[in-house]
């Protein structure tokens, strides 16, 4: 204990701070993330966030465990002194951007509701904002590290900035294309957070729960995992949007085949029993709100029967088709019908066909085609 308060005295104004800031920065991590900076929904998101702050802690403190274990100070080894300067910039820096995005989240950012989930989603405002911050930061970062190894001699260089500039261009496909599209995105208001959609190619049918530079985030609407895709590869596709964000009403709809020897009256019964049932069952349909009972096809073997119902909450579409399904499968034998399609084939045996060119008609039996 005596050896360490020794050197701690013998540490220089700025050794001392960095020291105490660190040792703060690491036992508040946690507290940081969670109350000062907004956490996202993202739980792995929040978790390496922490791990990224105290590592950078863990670093930096290390600079001087190496330097107490080898009997010097930061005033005697310049080297260690630049290490610490450079460690404390880095740190300053990702808190900064940390901060500042969480500041553009809440001025130009907007809260939606999902599900009765309470989000905040970023904005093409706040994206911009966001691009903003890091390359101001970067750039100060730049200069102040150029600064602290005293290599001023380097931003007159123009191989390093031509080096810089090769970088950017070779890594542009890993990072530019995605956020462009995803700039287009937040500015075309049409997939927003809280916005279900179907996308027959990847056959997804989700809640949107976020927008970012490089990937959208989605929420499976009946197993509830996520689904990640790039913007590049989601502004390329075709997607069903189904409802504006903060709409939870929706119109659909459920078919079923039933036989011809059915009459309508004992159909529309049978209905009107289906959804009276469903209402009782699902908090997502009401009562009130009569379904539509349309015939829309008469088929082959069977008359297309459409239910068109009015569904109050969307995040609940799923739910409410299977339940309507399994109250229709329970009470068909009820009404003496069946949802299953009849087989009705019937037999010709012969056909006549007219000639257009001819006023003779002539019989062609089917079972004799070449007499």
């Amino acid at each position: 204990m005596i050896y360490i308060q020794e050197y701690f005295q013998h540490l220089s104004n700025f050794g001392k701070s960095a020291i105490v800031l660190n040792l703060l920065f690491f036992i508040l991590s946690g507290v940081i993330f969670k109350y000062i900076v907004k956490p996202t929904d993202d739980e792995d998101k929040n978790k390496s966030r922490i791990r990224w702050l105290r590592f950078l802690n863990f670093l930096l403190l290390m600079i001087y465990v190496v330097d107490a274990l080898f009997n010097g100070t930061t005033k005697n080894n310049q080297w260690l002194l630049q290490l610490s300067q450079t460690g404390l910039v880095l740190l300053i820096s990702y808190l900064f951007i940390q901060f500042s995005h969480a500041w553009a989240l809440q001025h130009y950012g907007k809260e939606k509701n999902i599900d009765g989930e309470e989000i905040s989603s970023s904005t093409y405002k706040s994206e911009m904002m966001y691009i903003i911050i890091i390359a101001l930061t970067i750039i100060a970062g730049i200069l102040l590290l150029v600064n602290i190894w005293n290599v001023t001699s380097w931003l007159q260089a123009t191989g390093v900035l031509g080096g810089l500039l090769v970088i950017l261009f070779a890594t542009k496909d890993a990072w530019a294309i995605d956020s462009v599209h995803g700039l287009i995105m937040l500015y075309n208001h049409d997939l927003e957070p809280g916005v279900i959609c179907r996308i027959p190619e990847y056959d997804i049918l989700a809640v949107t729960r976020k927008i970012s530079l490089t990937q959208t985030t989605f929420r499976d609407l009946v197993q509830k995992h996520k689904i990640v895709i790039p913007n590049s590869k989601l502004r390329t596709t075709k997607i069903e949007i189904l409802n504006r964000a903060g709409q939870t009403g929706w119109n659909d709809y459920i078919e079923y085949k039933i036989g011809y020897n059915t009459p309508t009256k004992q159909v529309e019964d049978f209905f009107e029993k289906v959804w009276e049932v469903s209402c009782e069952k699902s908090s997502a349909l009401t009562l009130e709100k009569k379904p539509k009972i349309l015939l829309v096809e008469t088929g082959d073997h069977a008359i297309v029967w459409r239910l068109h119902y009015h569904l109050d909450n969307i995040y609940q579409l799923k739910s409410a088709r299977y339940c309507i399904n399994r109250v229709a499968f329970y009470l068909q034998e009820e009404f003496n019908l069946s949802l299953a399609t009849p087989i009705t084939h019937q037999t010709v045996e012969n056909v006549a066909i007219d000639f257009p060119n001819d006023d003779s008609s002539t019989e062609l039996d089917l079972e004799n085609p070449t007499e």
